[in-house]
């Protein structure tokens, strides 16, 4: 950090002080909250230039504080900092945790580190994500996924990134599995696109359609469906995993379509059950019809609905039981058109293929925890790098190609195991990475955005890859320089002054290499 950036990092934090102050004014924290919240809100700033350069697709700085804050103002009535002997320590000790979220009142109580209290602040703000009614299944599986994937995904910035350094902590991730297929989402389609599907508050938009129509256009409709079904697959695997409900639950809904296929096997059958299905419609329609004509029917109906129902519920006059009845009669009505259109021959095959599919779908899943989730995560990564490399063919200005050079570094860095198995080091995503790389190259060069340390293509291929293998935080300050040793050719990768790794440059050709090159133009 240089001495203009230092000025404008004391300038934030204190303009953070002044913020907290105010919001501190509505809350009664006490001295060590403030502390450890000012102690926090530093560290974020401290890092987070180096997180956006190294990761690209986050939100600004300003955005990411602003959402802190909101939290903050809007969540958090109460924060218990546990010092040393505190009446929050022995709480803490009592119960053996190193937080406690009270979300009914607003209250955490956490030990006195940054990053456990930025994830206690997160933590407190989630909710379920709304879903269409006919997405109800997918509500717990998606919103527990998006959830933690969110929290890994913004404490990064304090996690991995100090200031000097990017280091990845594995045992400080939460769940592996859930980082790798979030950041596989957010440089699919975007960390915005991401962020709206999270805070989304109504029951209308779909976004696992939205997604799937997004990639269907950029990339094409096998790969939309492919990814769709695969990131659904592994969503509700890791909810099975973690969750014996929802475990009992997919269990029930396979019976249950297993049940429904089967009948639909047997046309006759189906179409008899219908018509009774229908017939039994028919004569609750006429039961409302003759209890909605006769005021004594409709008084005791009223009077007998009342008896059953708790008192928050109950039916506050004969005009409103009145609305109910015609209301359930508008949807007895649905459900014999429903009917009807099974009936039809049409409706029929488009039932059978549905549930088909549906079937497909619930025998595909991990509910007897038999299969090696790594590998179907390794089938999702494959599919995203495919639709990597249209993205590298539509690039069209410098920036961009910039971008994904820095975008495909992080993500080959990223762990899928808790054996630090990187995405890069996979055998079966090996090719696909390596063309990912020689065609960013290509057009990076095409744009004048790269500069080449050789005019032997194949040379300079294998020096420029290398870059790929940097943890260099910023490549425009990678400068690359040739040395010859004992008749031996040496590629160094110097992060300005200071040398990051050395590689040793096999050539069957005498080469003609610049000296001295800066990466970027």
């Amino acid at each position: 950090m240089d001495k203009k950036e230092k000025i404008l990092s004391k300038l934030n934090i204190k303009d953070y002080n002044n913020r907290l102050e105010k919001i501190l004014e509505k809350k009664k924290f006490s001295l060590d909250t403030k502390n450890l919240l000012l102690g926090m809100l530093y560290r974020i700033e401290n890092g987070y230039a180096d997180y956006k350069k190294t990761k690209v697709e986050v939100p600004s700085k300003n955005e990411f504080i602003e959402n802190i804050f909101n939290i903050i103002m809007s969540n958090c009535n109460e924060i218990s900092v546990a010092e040393f002997d505190s009446q929050a320590s022995k709480i803490l000790k009592e119960k053996n945790e190193k937080y406690i979220i009270e979300k009914d009142n607003g209250k955490i109580t956490v030990l006195g580190n940054e990053l456990l209290l930025f994830d206690c602040i997160l933590k407190i703000a989630q909710k379920q994500v709304c879903v269409p009614e006919e997405l109800e299944d997918f509500k717990v599986p998606i919103s527990n996924f998006l959830n933690l994937g969110d929290l890994i995904n913004k404490s990064e910035v304090m996690r991995d990134f100090n200031g000097w350094s990017w280091n990845p902590i594995l045992k400080n991730i939460q769940d592996i599995k859930i980082n790798v297929i979030f950041q596989t989402l957010i440089y699919l389609a975007g960390n915005e696109f991401v962020n709206k599907w999270i805070s989304n508050t109504s029951e209308l938009a779909d976004y696992l359609e939205l997604l799937q129509f997004y990639i269907k256009e950029n990339f094409g409709e096998k790969r939309a469906s492919e990814f769709l079904s695969i990131f659904c697959k592994l969503v509700i695997d890791i909810s099975i995993s973690q969750d014996k409900d929802q475990m009992a639950f997919w269990k029930e809904k396979r019976k249950y379509f297993d049940t429904e296929l089967d009948i639909l096997q047997d046309k006759q059958k189906f179409l008899k059950e219908i018509t009774e299905e229908k017939k039994k419609y028919g004569k609750q329609i006429e039961n409302i019809d003759k209890i909605m004509n006769n005021k004594e029917l409709l008084k005791e109906e009223y009077i007998s609905r009342n008896e059953k129902l708790p008192n928050k519920e109950k039916i506050f006059s004969i005009s409103h039981l009145v609305g109910r009845l015609e209301k359930e009669r508008e949807e007895l009505l649905t459900k014999i058109k429903e009917c009807n259109n099974l009936i039809e021959p049409k409706g029929y095959v488009e039932r059978k293929k549905k549930v088909e599919e549906k079937v497909e779908f619930l025998n595909s899943l991990d509910i007897e925890q038999k299969e090696d989730m790594k590998k179907t995560i390794i089938y999702l990564c494959e599919i995203f790098l495919e639709c990597f490399q249209i993205k590298i063919a539509k690039a069209k200005t410098k920036q961009e190609i910039v971008d994904y050079i820095y975008e495909l570094r992080y993500y080959g860095f990223l762990a899928l195991d808790s054996e630090g198995t990187k995405i890069k080091d996979v055998v079966k995503l090996r090719p696909i990475i390596e063309k990912n790389k020689v065609n960013l190259l290509k057009k990076a060069k095409q744009l004048y955005a790269i500069d080449e340390v050789t005019d032997d293509e194949k040379a300079n291929e294998e020096i420029l890859e290398n870059i790929f293998d940097s943890k260099m935080i910023d490549l425009d300050h990678m400068v690359i320089q040739t040395r010859v040793t004992e008749g031996k050719l040496y590629i160094e990768y110097y992060d300005e002054n200071i040398l990051e790794n050395t590689i040793q440059l096999q050539s069957d050709r005498t080469l003609k290499l610049k000296k001295k090159t800066k990466l970027f133009i």
